[in-house]
């Protein structure tokens, strides 16, 4: 099961927070798993990718029925958001318009019947940025996404112990799979705040963070437990394996 988590024993009633809102893993499943009820054999579901719980149900309802998940730019003008509707082939949409909506109820439950899709098959269509031309459709197979993530949780030492906080966009590879599925497969804490900024970030507490710098891509960085220190130019990938007390990081 890609998001393998939600179905574990472990949770807690802030499993997923987003800002003020905030979901248990039990709760997210049961409300994804009512809306993929009604989705399942489309052709693939556009979703408006703001940061709100209601584009994870979303999302999460998509890949719990095998249908593509289309993040779409909130901030995308109008002749970007049809070329991704007609290139994606996507017949409904969450806070798309255009296309046929699919309400989300976050309080509606239902069981988990669907069957776990093929490995293979396709988990999101992601959009380029489009500076050379239209932008380009890139499918990702739930088994790449898996492998991903399986293969960082290994190398940053990521573990459900962990509690990670963002504010990167969830139409990107590292605010949505990294950010959002990456902890719904392995079973940390999640804290969006919504915006990227140092000082939601600090209020957080957590103890692996992905954020922008000032001039430059994402990072994904891990906080040492002994504390944060001033050493510039540590690249290790996790703390516990850091020679001396850092944040550590890795642009991506």
């Amino acid at each position: 099961m890609l998001l393998s988590s939600l179905a574990g024993p472990a949770d807690s009633p802030d499993a997923v927070r987003v800002g003020a809102e905030r979901i248990s893993r039990a709760q997210l499943l049961e409300a994804a798993s009512a809306l993929a009820g009604r989705i399942v054999g489309a052709n693939a579901l556009a979703v408006h990718a703001e940061p709100s719980l209601t584009a994870v149900v979303a999302i999460v309802a998509g890949l719990l029925a095998g249908v593509p998940v289309v993040p779409v730019p909130p901030d995308a003008g109008e002749v970007e958001r049809a070329h991704i509707r007609s290139d994606s082939g996507a017949t409904l949409g969450v806070g798309v318009a255009g296309l046929e909506s699919v309400p989300v109820d976050l309080s509606a439950r239902a069981g988990t019947s669907l069957p776990e899709p093929a490995p293979q098959s396709t988990a999101l269509i992601l959009y380029t940025s489009g500076t050379t031309g239209p932008p380009k459709g890139v499918l990702l197979s739930r088994q790449a996404l898996a492998a991903d993530l399986d293969a960082l949780a290994e190398a940053w030492a990521w573990t459900p112990d962990d509690l990670l906080v963002h504010g990167l966009p969830l139409f990107h590879v590292h605010g949505l799979v990294l950010g959002l599925l990456g902890p719904l497969r392995i079973g940390c804490r999640l804290i969006h705040t919504v915006r990227s900024r140092p000082e939601a970030y600090a209020a957080a507490a957590g103890s692996l963070y992905f954020a922008y710098r000032p001039s430059g891509p994402a990072w994904s960085m891990r906080r040492s437990a002994r504390g944060r220190c001033d050493r510039p130019g540590c690249w290790c990938r996790a703390a516990r394996r850091c020679p001396s007390r850092c944040f550590t990081g890795s642009p991506s």
